[in-house]
């Protein structure tokens, strides 16, 4: 969290806590170039998830940024994942939710990670960017294949 704080210092870098009336349902954290819309984290209040939140913070993103691609990464979806129900229901969600897969992962030193995009191809230029912007340069990271 500190870091995600210090990274959100960047005009282009949001962080927000989203709320619906005075309830609180969650945080989304984003980065904008100039072509990208990067979700690097949704998270809605496990109190209400099922209830349309995370399809509302989407829709908002989508409304706000209407010329931009959306993209986003999760985890790979393999069989022999311990979380593998968890990993398939994410990408439903996400896939329900106007994003598709690309041929493109985004590897760090966290892992490698699929990128889903609501563009019709991913503009691998402008994820680039946005990582660029996300992280004053520090993070380390390949798009490939």
């Amino acid at each position: 969290m500190p870091s995600l704080l210090v990274m959100s210092l960047k005009p282009s870098v949001k962080f927000h806590a989203l709320y619906d009336g005075g309830k609180f349902c969650g945080i989304a954290y984003f980065v904008e170039s100039d072509t990208t819309v990067y979700l690097t984290y949704l998270a809605v209040n496990k109190d209400l998830r099922g209830q349309g939140y995370g399809t509302k913070i989407l829709t908002l993103l989508e409304d706000r940024y209407p010329d931009k691609q959306l993209v986003i990464d999760i985890e790979p979806v393999v069989p022999t994942a311990k979380n593998y129900k968890q990993r398939v229901s994410r990408l439903k969600f996400y896939e329900r939710n106007g994003f598709h897969r690309t041929d493109q992962k985004l590897k760090d030193q966290d892992g490698e990670f699929e990128a889903l995009t609501t563009g019709k191809k991913l503009d691998k230029p402008g994820f680039v960017k946005a990582l660029k912007q996300m992280s004053f340069g520090f993070y380390q990271f390949k798009i490939e294949k």
